[in-house]
């Protein structure tokens, strides 16, 4: 299996929210999903323009926007945790220590990340998965139930409860593998920065040895950085910091300039995604998000002089220009291609893009030029062999 494949939605899964589709419209087909549209475009608003100041409600009490959920945004962020595990588990190797993980979803919703979870360790080999959601909404936890037996099959137990993401008595007890808790903070305004470190320290409080926390979140500035500050405080702890950043070092993007930390990454949107999309023309071309992750695990160091790409890769006539972040500084790189065709300098500028790891044989500056395109080495991308 390739890397693009492993990164691909399941089929399972959006015959699965099409079939919720058909159920919630009583209609079959395209009809069905053009009556999700209505739905996307109210949720697309609350998530975004309307979004609550204080308590988000209830949506997936509603078969209609649960289901236009599961056609239109779970693939997303189903595709955002296929992405940022793709980090986690190849660039630095990580792998659950039991031989049957479990999974904590903290803010399941209708199983968007823990079922991407699950599934991107069977990818990998690892079976016998027991995944926990917890959420708010009853709605929310049967449709988990559901998908997660869709999409996974024999190969994991799917368990929910009624909870809280923000309150940790209402979480199981035990120990986890994976804690997972995706696109729930920006739900928690109540918790100022101490209270973040507390909840944290719950969370690692449930994790077993040699565990991963993995955090995400969506890519606005606002909750892109509420999530960076909370990971360079934690960073350089008890626990090790893996992903994103390449380091414990704090991210010189906070602060006051028009850029900010989150990943951009292009994906294939599944056909019944861009069916409902024909009237609401949202780009789809990319899925955006930012995310933390954290480990006690024993993992091999990274080799020094790594530079993660923090900008897409612009083609300028007669070179490549991108902007990195390399032992804790933000680097400006210039890569010549002169002596390369246009179709030569296209296929080196689709080698590699935002997020993926470079490195070359230059000393840290905050900019600089290549002698040569050969000078560039692509350490690792996520669509790479």
């Amino acid at each position: 299996m390739s890397p693009t494949d492993l990164l691909a939605y399941p089929e399972s899964a959006e015959a699965f929210w099409i079939g919720q589709a058909e159920l919630a419209a009583e209609r079959v087909g395209d009809e069905a999903l053009e009556r999700m549209t209505p739905a996307v475009a109210h949720l697309s608003d609350l998530f975004t323009t309307e979004r609550p100041d204080r308590k988000f409600p209830d949506y997936f009490a509603d078969p209609r926007l649960l289901a236009a959920y599961g056609v239109f945004f779970l693939p997303q962020s189903f595709t955002r945790t296929s992405f940022a595990l793709a980090q986690i588990c190849g660039l630095r190797g990580w792998r659950p220590l039991t031989a049957t993980p479990a999974i904590l979803d903290l803010g399941c919703g209708p199983g968007s990340c823990g079922v991407a979870a699950a599934h991107r360790l069977s990818q990998l080999g690892i079976g016998g998965v027991q995944l926990t959601g917890v959420d708010k909404s009853p709605s929310a936890l049967a449709a988990m139930e559901s998908f997660g037996r869709e999409v996974l099959g024999a190969d994991a137990t799917v368990r929910t409860r009624i909870g809280d993401a923000a309150r940790p008595d209402t979480w199981p007890e035990g120990r986890f593998d994976l804690i997972i808790a995706g696109f729930v903070l920006n739900e928690m305004p109540q918790l100022d920065a101490p209270a973040l470190l507390r909840w944290f320290g719950e969370l690692k409080a449930r994790l077993a040895p040699g565990g991963l926390i993995l955090i995400l979140e969506p890519a606005l500035r606002i909750t892109a950085e509420r999530l960076q500050r909370l990971s360079d405080e934690l960073a350089g702890g008890e626990m090790t910091r893996i992903a994103p950043e390449l380091d414990a070092l704090p991210d010189p993007q906070l602060g006051a300039g028009e850029h900010w930390s989150h990943e951009t990454r292009a994906w294939e949107a599944p056909a019944s995604t861009e069916f409902v999309n024909r009237h609401l023309h949202r780009d789809l071309r990319e899925v955006r998000f930012s995310f933390a992750a954290f480990s006690d695990a024993s993992l091999a160091p990274l080799p020094a002089g790594l530079g993660r790409l923090i900008s897409d890769v612009q083609i300028i006539k007669g070179l490549l220009r991108f902007i990195t972040i390399r032992e804790g500084r933000i680097e400006s790189v210039e890569v010549p291609t002169r002596g390369l065709s246009k179709h030569e300098v296209k296929k080196l500028a689709a080698r590699f893009g935002r997020g993926d790891i470079v490195r070359h044989p230059h000393p840290a500056a905050p900019k600089l030029r290549l002698a040569n395109h050969e000078e560039l080495e692509v350490f690792w991308t996520p669509t790479g062999s």
